[in-house]
């Protein structure tokens, strides 16, 4: 006689047998509209196939209210994500509430799939740093789910979604407002990657506060770069080896600002002597360089609390409307710009 296998069917089982992760297959034995027709229908045949019965006394312990937050973070090799994060740490252990760090590496699907775990440990509320195109698809799974969050740094929808983050506008004009008060008039701009907010707004910010000084953008003054020392420093090279190179370079963030001052050193040019340079955001490594880096500071570790003061109201006042921050940026004038020119 055949012995039938006495091992508990699980619900990875079922999701190998329709061919579906298990965060899918998890969204589907709770009813949850974020899947299609047609994998409900897989997933429900694969169920049906196996024998799993769905333990609905454990899933409504799962569905009680956690101490637990997720954060989603682009990128923690930028040193300015790890300052964020422990500005939102700190201030969440203040409130007894514990985050779940994800890093989703500037990668769109591997959010999406964060995101997807996140709802399914059913976490109280998310920290989103947004990477890839369909980031507006991921706030509106999480509001779906019935779960608050709140974007940092970067934002993909106002509504109904708080926003924490700098003026980055302001941020790039303080900058070149400062170098060209070292008289500097030729300045180009090595900005993020396209189609970030954070990229479009310091891009606005640099043509306005060229505008503002009646300054002419040359061509080719104006480019991007992905966020990398490497980039960078690829990016700065081909600006320095133009026929007319600039006498001040602003930079997306301090990372680029740091490939920019290594272009120079190769080409055996001082930044501050040659060519001013200004970054942006004042990660600690930017006073620690020779020369110190001129960088607009917007205090990481603050814009963190600040989340997550936000985060933490709306999930004790759910039906308050939801408010963002705008943090006021602060030039840090260092060494990388020079001093002022003085007349003859």
């Amino acid at each position: 006689m055949e012995r039938r296998s006495t091992r508990r069917i699980k619900l990875d089982d079922v999701a190998k047998h329709a061919g579906v992760s298990r965060a899918t297959a998890s969204l589907v034995v709770r009813n949850s509209n974020l899947i299609t027709p047609e994998t409900h229908e897989r997933v429900r045949a694969s169920m049906q196939a196996l024998g799993y019965i769905y333990n609905q006394s454990a899933g409504s312990l799962r569905s009680q209210k956690t101490k637990t937050l997720g954060m989603v973070i682009a990128d923690i090799s930028n040193p300015f994500y790890a300052q964020l994060a422990s500005g939102i740490e700190w201030a969440c252990y203040q409130q007894d509430f514990m985050t779940i760090f994800a890093d989703s590496a500037e990668d769109g699907e591997r959010q999406r799939m964060i995101i997807e775990r996140l709802i399914q440990h059913n976490v109280a509320g998310v920290f989103l740093s947004a990477s890839g195109d369909r980031s507006a698809d991921d706030l509106v799974a999480l509001g779906t789910a019935g779960i608050p969050a709140v974007q940092i740094m970067r934002h993909v929808q106002r509504q109904n979604v708080p926003y924490v983050g700098p003026d980055n506008i302001a941020g790039i004009q303080l900058g070149i407002d400062h170098v060209v008060s070292l008289g500097k008039r030729n300045i180009a701009f090595i900005g993020g990657p396209p189609g970030k907010s954070s990229s479009e707004e310091r891009l606005h910010g640099f043509k306005k506060g060229m505008s503002k000084h009646k300054l002419k953008v040359r061509k080719g003054f104006i480019q991007s770069s992905a966020i990398s020392r490497h980039e960078a420093m690829n990016v700065t090279l081909a600006l320095l080896n133009l026929p007319e190179r600039p006498d001040a370079i602003i930079c997306y963030n301090d990372l680029m600002a740091f490939g920019a001052m290594l272009a120079m050193q190769r080409l055996g040019m001082t930044p501050g002597k040659h060519v001013a340079l200004v970054g942006f955001d004042d990660i600690p490594e930017s006073s620690l360089w020779t020369p110190s880096l001129t960088t607009v500071s917007i205090d990481a570790r603050n814009i963190g609390r600040l989340a997550a003061r936000v985060l933490l109201d709306k999930i004790a006042n759910p039906h308050r409307v939801p408010r963002d921050i705008i943090v006021d940026p602060q030039l840090i004038v260092r060494e990388s710009c020079g001093e002022r020119m003085t007349e003859s």
